[in-house]
């Protein structure tokens, strides 16, 4: 990457997935960053890594770090666009007619708004997205790069930058099916939405008397204590709280199959995680990840959240066919080594620097 064009990134959290981030593509390409806030300070990581955060900064030097990260930085990545910052500097770029590019790095899916709520958000996003310098750092290719398709970005504009973790950390190069107990994992926040219930009735109700097979709930969140009190008499069920760092790990290394049943999930970077591991992936059809790591791979199933019997029926079949669970977990590791990892986010990067330097340039091609 030529060293000419300067690069900055707004992060909006210093999560784990962030700082790995950082690590292994920002700080080996000269990057540099800032978060918008500590709120999730490093609780959730074994590394006590400093950041600098713009929360701690007062209105009046928020700004003037703005003005001069503007001066200073040819391209400009910012996690999301909702945040007062990028249209702070969206504007200023356009009454100072620089040569700045902003990125909009983003796993929200396309979907449709009704009434009133669908004419603002269209309005809002098409002043930015239809900007000839602005890009779309889309977190998957299908229906993430679809959100700047639908307001307006042109195609050219347009670069996968992969929902990434850090593959290395969960690699298990021991994978193979464990003759018992044969353990479905769910791994996340237990709240509404993410449907763990579901989960739990389909597996009661598919291996209620099956000595050998075990579901283990790794999370925390409104609904753990009512749904424990519900199930935990349930032998082959255990609630094991959040679970970080190498217990995290621990928990794919010793678990066969993740499900994650969620009614609506941006992406779900648990499916990284868990393939990484080498475990197949059962997912809902409204999580993000599905069309990149599940579908037409060869990795899980995917299935209809309302529709509770299929979830039954590959709950089973994983279950019961060996060498297709040998296949599916082999895949799952192969994919997330061989692609799906840091090499394609930088690769992708250094073609979203390149455009913007024929840009600049006035080259087109």
């Amino acid at each position: 990457m030529k060293k000419e064009l300067k690069i900055f990134t707004f992060f909006v959290e210093p999560s784990v997935y962030t700082l790995d981030l950082i690590k292994n593509v920002h700080k080996q390409l000269s990057i540099d960053y800032i978060f918008l806030n500590d709120k999730v300070i490093i609780a959730k990581s074994n590394e006590q890594t400093p950041v600098r955060t713009m929360n701690r900064l007062s209105l009046i030097e928020k700004v003037l770090f703005l003005i001069k990260v503007s001066a200073t930085y040819r391209l400009i990545v910012f996690n999301g666009y909702n945040h007062w910052e990028f249209v702070f500097l969206f504007f200023l770029n356009m009454l100072k007619g620089q040569k700045l590019y902003l990125a909009i790095e983003s796993d929200t899916q396309a979907k449709e708004d009704s009434g009133w709520r669908k004419k603002a958000k269209r309005i809002f996003l098409k002043m930015f997205f239809y900007n000839s310098k602005v890009l779309g750092f889309s977190g998957g290719n299908f229906i993430h790069k679809q959100l700047f398709r639908q307001y307006g970005m042109n195609e050219e504009r347009i670069f996968l930058m992969p929902m990434m973790v850090n593959n290395k950390k969960f690699e298990f190069k021991d994978r193979k099916k464990k003759d018992s107990p044969f353990t479905f994992l769910y791994v996340g926040r237990i709240i509404p939405h993410k449907n763990v219930e579901l989960l739990i009735k389909i597996f009661l109700n598919t291996f209620s008397s099956s000595e050998d097979v075990k579901l283990k709930i790794v999370g925390t969140g409104k609904s753990l204590e009512e749904l424990r009190k519900k199930y935990s008499k349930s032998p082959n069920i255990s609630f094991e709280g959040a679970k970080f760092g190498q217990d995290l790990v621990d928990s794919y290394h010793t678990s066969n199959v993740l499900v994650i049943p969620s009614l609506y999930e941006p992406w779900g970077l648990v499916v990284n995680e868990a393939l990484s591991a080498g475990l197949p992936v059962l997912a809902s059809n409204r999580v993000g990840a599905i069309y990149d790591l599940i579908e037409n791979r060869d990795t899980g199933f995917i299935f209809d959240p309302d529709k509770s019997e299929e979830l039954k029926v590959l709950m089973r079949k994983i279950f019961e066919d060996g060498d297709l669970y040998k296949r599916q977990s082999s895949n799952a590791a192969k994919l997330m080594k061989e692609y799906w990892n840091y090499e394609l986010y930088r690769k992708n990067l250094e073609d979203a620097v390149k455009y913007v330097e024929r840009q600049i340039s006035g080259v087109k091609k």
